[in-house]
């Protein structure tokens, strides 16, 4: 994720869907605009804009639409939280307009049972 921000390229949909592991375990991140329909449940359609990943956006993403290297470290931490969550989907007992409200508030998900407190924070 450096690399792309130091290419002043935002990612805007980071999510262990879009990450794979290569060799080694290095992993690389993709984007599989084209594979969007397997994830339909992942994503949200805002005022008749685009499809969103709202669960793994943040504030400002959501409401104001604005992307930036902020964004994609939210992302990431959600990413982190789906990993330690073995692949549970983030906020995953709401609906996709609960999400947003919840976000809007800035109500984080809680620490996975796994996740080092240190990762968590």
């Amino acid at each position: 994720m450096k690399y792309l921000s130091s290419m002043n390229f935002v990612h805007r949909d980071l999510a262990a869907r879009n990450c794979l592991v290569a060799d080694q375990r290095v992993i690389k991140i993709a984007d599989f605009g084209l594979v969007r329909s397997c994830y339909e449940k992942d994503y949200y359609k805002v005022m008749h804009r685009t499809w969103l990943p709202v669960r793994w956006m943040s504030q400002e993403a959501i409401q104001y639409g604005r992307f930036s290297e902020a964004t994609d470290v939210w992302s990431f931490g959600v990413t982190l939280w789906e990993i330690y969550s073995y692949g549970r989907q983030p906020y995953e007992s709401y609906s996709h307009q609960d999400v947003i409200e919840l976000i809007s508030v800035r109500s984080l998900l809680e620490c996975p049972q796994n996740c080092p407190t240190n990762i968590y924070r």
